[in-house]
């Protein structure tokens, strides 16, 4: 019970969490288990390949994605899918037979960290877990146990005694499948010194390699199959170590929950105490529907399983103490976004880095940009100590969103934000990164290399523009620009920019209105005076014709003047080169409007400029500029176009040179190397791409 009614956030355990189905993570994980079916022969064939390795499902630390609780089901998943989603995986006579005989198998369930010690003169963590496993079959049917000393004295632990064994013990026959579950292989990093692990020629010690060894050992066995999931801190597995055919891992894809499964998930999940209370029915109100909550919950924790349950425990133990459901959705948005709700309920998940040495705040600062940005990364079949950020994702306690099955992306919840931000140890550049990511709704923000690009000129531009360091491309500007150079920077503070979606971009348009060049008046005067409210930097939601690519506002140090910056990124890695109509439009469809409909209403204060960041320049708009980069101020007129600046702006064009000045060249080769069509469904950045893309921006700082 609580102790103290004036706390308000209280983690006890209220409901009983509904199972919510995982249809294409059972498809593949029958998959894996029935390609070791078919492959098992290799492992007797003295012919076979050495390069062949085993097939088994593995899902390391991964927390609070629900794996132990779809491993425990997995059977009754099967059973439950057999004539849908898994209809088309018995397709032929080979598959169905599988399916059909591993809807009538048995599980052993395994948790590792019930592993003991042997005694000192056997100290094998091969003979530990078959104890471990024969313990835990005598448990399920209920029978006594032999004592570690007896069995190690009577019994000779072989693959095929074990399985003998356990077979005899749970009344499977030998042509029934026995699928084991190895939970918790975290266990094994507090198991050194234990036990005699197999060390390398350097003398380290790698005891996963050893549990593997074991598992391959055991597959030699008919209709054994093995699932393997759990924690652990710095997961490495050297395959060099293991001497013989290797074990071939396949992460269970286990993704974050959806809007429509936490729907599920709340009306199967009932009170512990009086089951026929759902938490849905106590949550909420008749003005506030289940699926709103269900878009909060997902808002607040991305979808993970335990953070989910954590905070729905949370608000239950709030609303029966106040004896009153939420009304509406902003109110239970404003309690999740509460610093004690965000602390308490990721306290469990969360691993801090402020005492990390400098090459974990680096990957940190990487894994923060490829949360924002989206940026997928590769896990291979061979983990070794060269996969780094699959080792920083486990120690930080970040988590994987499964792409397919080799490609993950960084997920970071919102809750872990508001710890993370407030680590003193962090730059400018990891505030603003996850300043972004606590804005950022849970679907995609950045889905092209166009929208890598435009986050990244926006991040730099910031960064050079807030700094107190002299730097070559703010003295540009203060030459180029009479209202930049009255501005009087370093503007004040500077307080840690967000990314923020465009105001009114994203907002549904009549079929009428969408061939529109630009925004009509209302819809200016609101993007405009958001955008001078807020220290924001926006960018739209996707590319289009109505707006800047990015929009953001400088402030003078003493208030009286403000600079509203658009920067127009043409041109990017487009085999047409941008000419003088690109530049005269973006100009017409900004600083037009703008300059009519928002800044006459304050002359004296109010400012706009629009840059134009071109990678490919026609040949003559490069040659009218003589290959450097022009302002034209209020009044200028570009002769070739007839076209005027208007009152209160300027016109900014960067030539190629110093648009490398702002975007490093290897940086922006990096890019179009990294990106082979406009809207790729996957990049591959590159780590190394990343670290230069890091370290030009703490440049700046």
């Amino acid at each position: 019970m609580m102790t103290n009614l004036g706390e308000r956030w209280v983690p006890r355990d209220t409901f009983k969490p509904g199972f919510v189905d995982r249809e294409e993570d059972v498809y593949r994980v029958t998959e894996e288990l029935y390609e070791l079916q078919e492959c098992r022969k290799q492992l007797w064939d003295p012919s076979s390949s050495s390069y062949y390795r085993l097939t088994i499902p593995f899902s390391p630390h991964m927390f609070g994605s629900g794996k132990t609780t779809f491993c425990v089901n997995y059977l009754e998943l099967i059973r439950r899918f057999s004539e849908t989603s898994l209809a088309s995986f018995a397709s032929n006579s080979s598959k169905k037979e599988f399916l059909d005989r591993l809807k009538t198998s048995t599980l052993l369930y395994v948790d590792l960290r019930d592993l003991e010690q042997t005694d000192p003169e056997e100290r094998s963590l091969e003979w530990a877990i078959y104890y471990l496993m024969f313990k835990n079959a005598c448990s399920r049917i209920g029978v006594p146990v032999m004592r570690k000393r007896q069995a190690f004295e009577t019994v000779e632990m072989e693959p095929s005694n074990l399985v003998a064994l356990l077979r005899d013990k749970l009344n499977i026959p030998t042509n029934q499948y026995l699928l084991v579950v190895f939970d918790e292989i975290g266990a094994l990093d507090e198991s050194y010194g234990e036990f005699d692990f197999e060390r390398t020629q350097d003398g380290e010690v790698f005891p996963y390699n050893d549990f593997f060894g074991i598992v391959r050992r055991l597959c030699k066995q008919d209709n054994v199959f093995f699932i393997v999931v759990g924690k652990s801190e710095g997961l490495r597995i050297k395959n060099s170590v293991t001497v013989g055919p290797r074990v071939l891992l396949h992460f269970i894809s286990l993704s974050p929950l959806s809007s429509s499964n936490i729907v599920e998930f709340l009306e199967k999940s009932h009170l512990e105490e009086q089951f026929h209370y759902r938490v849905c029915d106590i949550l909420c109100s008749s003005s506030f529907s289940v699926n709103e909550l269900s878009e909060a919950l997902l808002e607040c924790t991305g979808g993970v399983p335990g953070l989910v349950t954590r905070a729905v425990n949370m608000l239950l133990n709030f609303v029966q103490t106040r004896g009153q459901p939420f009304m509406l959705k902003d109110e239970c948005l404003s309690c999740m976004n509460e610093d004690g709700f965000q602390r308490i309920c990721a306290e469990p998940f969360i691993q801090h880095i402020s005492t990390s040495d400098e090459d974990k705040k680096t990957e940190f600062g990487i894994l923060l940009m490829m949360a924002l940005f989206h940026i997928p990364f590769k896990v291979y079949d061979e983990l070794n100590s060269e996969s780094y950020l699959f080792d920083a994702i486990n120690e930080m306690g970040l988590y994987r969103y499964p792409i397919d099955q080799d490609t993950f992306q960084v997920l970071i919840p919102k809750v872990f934000v508001g710890n993370f931000e407030y680590l003193s140890s962090l730059s400018l550049l990891e505030k603003i990164l996850l300043g972004s990511l606590k804005l950022e709704p849970v679907d995609c923000f950045f889905s092209s290399k166009c929208r890598v690009f435009e986050g990244i000129v926006a991040i730099r531009l910031i960064l050079m523009l807030s700094s107190k360091v002299r730097n070559e491309f703010r003295e540009l500007l203060c030459q180029l620009s009479a209202i930049f150079k009255e501005m009087k920077l370093p503007i004040r503070g500077p307080s840690p920019l967000d990314y923020m979606r465009s105001v009114g971009v994203s907002e549904s348009r009549s079929e009428s209105n969408k061939n529109r060049k630009t925004y009509g008046s209302n819809e200016w005067n609101k993007i405009i005076q958001e955008a001078l409210y807020f220290d924001k930097v926006y960018i739209p939601v996707e590319t289009n014709s109505h707006s800047p690519d990015i929009l953001f506002k400088l402030q003078s140090p003493d208030e009286s003047k403000v600079l509203i910056v658009g920067v127009a990124c043409k041109g990017r890695w487009n085999s047409e080169r941008v000419g003088w109509s690109d530049i005269i439009e973006e100009a017409e469809k900004f600083l037009v409007p703008v300059s009519n409909q928002v800044l006459s209403n304050a002359p004296d204060k109010n400012h706009c400029m629009l840059i134009v960041v071109s990678t490919k320049l026609a040949f003559n708009v490069s040659r009218e500029l003589g290959d450097q980069s022009r302002c034209y101020s209020s009044g200028m007129s570009i002769e070739s176009e007839s076209f005027t600046i208007p009152s209160n702006c300027e016109l900014v064009i960067l030539c190629e040179r110093d648009v490398e000045m702002l975007i490093d060249k290897e940086i922006l080769n990096g890019l179009e190397r990294a990106f082979s069509s406009d809207r790729p469904l996957f990049g591959d950045f590159g780590p190394d791409l990343l670290r230069r893309v890091r370290h030009s921006f703490l440049s700046w700082q």
